[in-house]
Parts: structure tokens; sequence; C-alpha cells
């Protein structure tokens, strides 16, 4: 029996080297070319079960370290869906926190609408007034009021707009807005009056501030007092009257008992001296005393008139009364009344277009006209000189000029003529109230007329009186 022994590496798939395998078998040695293909055969199927050996341990490893894998990542599943977890229920906060501010947000949003509603119906509403909202640059940012839409005034047309392309302002009034805005900017409140279209308006300006404490807007409040400055008006009338009324009474009292003492006494003086003459032959001087009566119970007459005819002036109790009559006769009549108050040798000539002329006037309102011009005339003229009456009919009017040759009225006091209670420096010692030509003036104006004059010193006066017919 022949013993054969074989050494062989075994090589795995790739060409490695896995090990060596020694066989040793007892054959024939006839039979040696068929043992080594056996041979061949044995050492690739151990090569085959030594690979899968391998291959099943590094399996059985790999299955090891992916169990252990496995559990790692199980692991880290756990703890990332731990995570999740948190930050889902985070979130789910979050998200709560979130609803509430979104129903703050509403709700201050809804109390911010429900304001702005209720300001802007305030400030539509404003009763006699109008609102408005400057910008820094001098912009229109709100208007509204009341007073706007009286005047028929688009506020669409304002917003937005600034104020120096407005055209319902002129550049004056611009200017002073302007300027206003500028001293409200820099925190002043302003407060003053103003007058628009005939109407009066009280305003009032302040600074309107943002978060920062800065000054962004300013407001205007235009408020209508027209009401309030007429009744005011009325009332400072009504006081400056009363007030004219004390001293129109203090001046009769001082002035009557200078006034009326004169005629007066003369009248007395007559009535006694009358008394006394009581012969036949003594008529000439009983006649000239009861003339001097009668002159001067006139010239109390005249002085009663001017004080009560100045009383209902003051109090508007006059109102002209117009009647159709003829001027010409009329002067005519009054003339024959007012002859015996001239001085000697003085005449009245009555001068008129046409034989009659017939006027649409207050006879009563007239005739004082007349009578105080006439014995303005008489008094102011010495003896033997003419006064002229002169009726004329100019462009539907009717003039009426009285004409003196008497002492005339000084250039520098000629200003303060109709103003009541003055009387020249040259006729101080001539007795008058200071009455007449304000009364004459106040009449003349009643029935639509005026008055007007002229004069020089030493040569007389013009008055003319023009009235429409």
């Amino acid at each position: 029996n022949l013993k054969s022994c074989w050494s062989l590496p075994i090589l795995s798939s790739s060409q490695e080297i896995l090990g060596v395998i020694v066989i040793y078998l007892k054959v024939p040695g006839h039979v040696g070319k068929l043992q080594r293909e056996m041979m061949e055969d044995i050492m690739f199927l151990s090569s085959v079960a030594i690979e899968q050996n391998e291959t099943r341990i590094t399996l059985h490893e790999n299955r090891k370290k992916l169990a252990a894998y496995a559990q790692e990542l199980e692991k880290q599943v756990e703890e990332r869906t731990n995570e999740l977890k948190a930050t889902v229920q985070k979130l789910v906060e979050t998200n709560l926190n979130l609803e509430d501010q979104v129903l703050d947000t509403k709700a201050a949003e809804d109390r911010a609408m429900a304001s702005q509603v209720m300001f802007t119906a305030i400030a539509k509403n404003f009763p006699k007034g109008v609102i408005i909202v400057f910008n820094t640059d001098n912009d229109i940012v709100y208007i509204d009021g009341g007073e706007l839409y009286r005047m028929g005034l688009d506020k669409t047309k304002f917003e937005g707009v600034n104020i120096d392309h407005t055209n319902i302002f002129s550049e004056q009034r611009i200017k002073q807005i302007k300027e206003n805005i500028k001293k409200t900017m820099e925190g002043e409140q302003l407060s003053f009056e103003i007058q628009y279209k005939r109407r009066s308006y009280s305003v009032n300006t302040s600074p309107l501030y943002d978060d920062n404490h800065n000054v962004k807007w300013t407001l205007f409040v235009y408020n209508d007092i027209t009401k309030q400055k007429e009744a005011e008006s009325k009332i400072k009338s009504a006081l400056v009257r009363e007030q004219e009324l004390n001293e129109l009474k203090s001046r009769f009292i001082s002035m009557a008992s200078h006034e009326f003492r004169t005629p007066l006494s003369a009248i007395l003086s007559s009535a006694i001296l009358i008394g006394k003459q009581n012969e036949p032959e003594k008529l000439a001087k009983r006649e000239k005393y009861i003339a001097q009566i009668k002159t001067n119970v006139r010239n109390l007459v005249v002085i009663l008139n001017d004080f009560l005819s100045l009383s209902k002036l003051e109090e508007g109790k006059v109102t002209a009364q117009k009647e159709r009559f003829d001027i010409v006769q009329f002067s005519r009549s009054l003339v024959e009344e007012i002859d015996s108050s001239k001085k000697y040798g003085q005449k009245i000539i009555i001068k008129h277009q046409k034989p009659i002329m017939n006027v649409f006037l207050d006879s009563k309102l007239t005739r004082h006209i007349l009578t105080n011009l006439l014995s303005n005339a008489i008094k102011y003229s010495q003896e033997n000189k003419t006064i002229d009456l002169i009726l004329d009919k100019q462009n539907e009017n009717l003039i009426i000029k009285v004409k003196d040759r008497g002492i005339g009225i000084p250039i520098e006091e000629q200003s303060n003529l109709f103003q009541r209670f003055f009387r020249a420096d040259n006729s101080s010692t001539i007795q008058g109230t200071g009455l007449g030509l304000h009364i004459v003036k106040q009449y003349a104006e009643l029935m639509g007329g005026d008055v007007s004059f002229k004069s020089r010193l030493n040569k007389g006066s013009t008055f003319r009186v023009k009235l429409p017919m």
C-alpha cells in the first residue's frame, strides 16, 4: 500500500488565502490522476464550506450589529418622538397663545374701529363748527363738521390737500393759518377769533402727539359764534345806549338849568311888564312884550322837541311814515310860522323850479329838518341878512338847501358838527342845545337821504339835504 500526501492552499472566490488543507490518502499509485481530480474537487468543496462558514459567522455578526443598530435606532426614534411630542406641545401652547393674541388684537381693532366711528360721528355732527387736522407738511389730514356741510363744501376735496392749494382762503389767510400751524407744532395752544364770509368763528388749536411724545399733527377747531357776537354786540350797544342816555340826562339837567332860565326869565319879565302897561296908549309896548313871550316860548318848544326827538331816536321809536304832499306849499307855511323868530331886517326867500313839487316823504320829519335848518340860519345870521331856502329836483331826489350869510363854522371843528351836544366855539354866546343838526342827520337817514354842508368862517353856511322823492 502506498501513502500519498497532498498540501494545497484554500482560496476564496476573490482569490484570498483562507487556509491550508493537508490530506493523507492510502491508495494505489496507479490512480494518481484520479486522486488529483478528487483532491481538487475536495479543495473546492472545502473552500466553499469554509467560505460559507465564514459567511455565516459574518452574517451572525452582522445580525448582532443590526440588532444593536436597530436597538440604538429605536432608542433614537423614541428620543426624537419624545422631543417631537414636546415640540408639538409647545406648538399647541404657542398656538393657543397666538389665538388669544389674535382675539385680543381683534378686540383692540374693534375698539379702535368703534372709536374711529365715534370720532367721525362727533366730527361730522360737530354743531356750527369745523374740525381740521394738519400734519407737519401743512397737509389737511382730516376735516369734518356741521359748518362744512352748511357752506356746501365737500370734505373729500380737502383731505390730503396742502393748505397752499386750497381755493377757499385768501393768500393772507393761508399765511396766517401756516403761522398758527407752526406755533401749534412747537407746542403752543392758541385761542383767537376770525371773520369769514361775514360770520364770526372762535378758533382753538392744540398739538397732537404720537407714541414717542413727538408732535405729529395739529388740531384746529372752528366754532361759529356769530349769534353770540351779535348778542354781545347788542348787549354792548344797550350798555352804550344806557350810558349815553345817562349822559343825556346829566346834560339835559345841566343844559335845561341854563337854556330854560333865559327864555323863562324873559317870559316872566314880559308878563310883568304887560301887567304894568294897561293904558291904551301903551298898546305897542304890550305887543312887543307879547312877541317876546311868543319867541321865547317857541325857543322852549324847540329845545323840548330836540330832547324828545333824541330820546325817541335813541330808543328806536322813530320810523318814517311817508305821504304825498307839495313841498313848495309846505315850505311856505313853515316859513310863515317861524316869521316871528326872525331878527330885524332878516328875509327868508324860497326858490324852487316849479310852482308845485309833489314828494313822497314823512311830513313830520321833513318839518323838523326844515325848522331846524331855518332856525339855525336865523340864529347864526346877523340882522338885515337874507336866508335862501332852495328846493330842487335831481335824478328823482329832492334837494333842499338852506343858505345863510352868518358867522360860519371854523374849519377845524366842521368834522364834529353832527355829533350830539356839539357846538362850535364861535357859537357859545348863542342859545342852542347842540342837538339840532344831529337830529336832522338822523331824520334824513330814516327817509333814505343824507345831509352835507359847506361853510366859511364869517361868510356863511349852506346845508344840503338830499331825500328820495
